[in-house]
């Protein structure tokens, strides 16, 4: 087997939240550790979604948001096992490996004591498992939208921070190391709780996404 096996010994736990199921699995995969090794070897490009056309990305500026995005054909066993247990199928190619992998800059830019970052849904249910073996904090929050926000809206990598009168966390997902939670990212609005400056220096926040629908 490859390092991307899963453990079986790992356990799932269902919780009923706002009439939608959570499922959090603990000791994920067999070997973690391996594969933070393998991701530290494979380059992270920042991410260059659609550009704004009137305003310049601030990806690399202010923050560095990159995402690995590998060919692993063991992913699509593990893209199969989730979309199982969410009961959708995967959008993206069944044996691609994408991440998340997050730092920040310590600038008046990133508030994070009076925003939050960039609340957003996705397609349907999100997986994500979490890589960073000291940090039990700066998971994933849900969120509701208590007053509209519309004011400078141009995305993540130009007005990422939302100010947290516009929105109420509702739920905060713990990134336990080796914890792969999925959530409904269609009902809940959702971004990476950024919380402390733990990810203000050289350690980058790193966590592996599916994403389903």
């Amino acid at each position: 087997m490859g390092i991307f096996e899963l453990d079986e010994n790992h356990t799932i736990v269902t919780e009923c939240f706002m009439n939608s199921n959570i499922y959090y699995i603990d000791n994920f995969y067999k070997n973690p550790d391996e594969i933070i090794d393998f991701l530290e070897h494979h380059d992270a490009p920042l991410h260059r979604p659609g550009q704004h056309p009137h305003y310049k990305s601030l990806n690399g500026i202010h923050f560095f948001d990159m995402r690995h995005e590998i060919i692993v054909d063991e992913i699509e066993n593990v893209s199969s096992y989730l979309s199982s247990i969410c009961g959708q199928s995967a959008i993206n190619q069944k044996n691609l490996l994408m991440t998340n992998k997050s730092k920040f800059l310590p600038c008046r830019f990133n508030d994070y004591k009076n925003k939050y970052w960039h609340p957003h849904i996705d397609h349907g249910y999100t997986a994500i498992i979490y890589l960073n073996v000291d940090d039990e904090e700066c998971g994933t929050n849900l969120y509701t939208n208590v007053i509209i926000d519309d004011k400078n809206s141009f995305g993540e990598h130009v007005t990422p921070w939302r100010s947290n009168y516009n929105w109420s966390v509702i739920k905060h997902l713990k990134p336990k190391f080796n914890r792969c939670v999925i959530f409904d990212g269609l009902k809940f609005y959702h971004g990476m709780n950024i919380c402390n400056d733990k990810y203000f220096g050289d350690q980058y926040r790193l966590n592996q996404v599916l994403f389903f629908e």
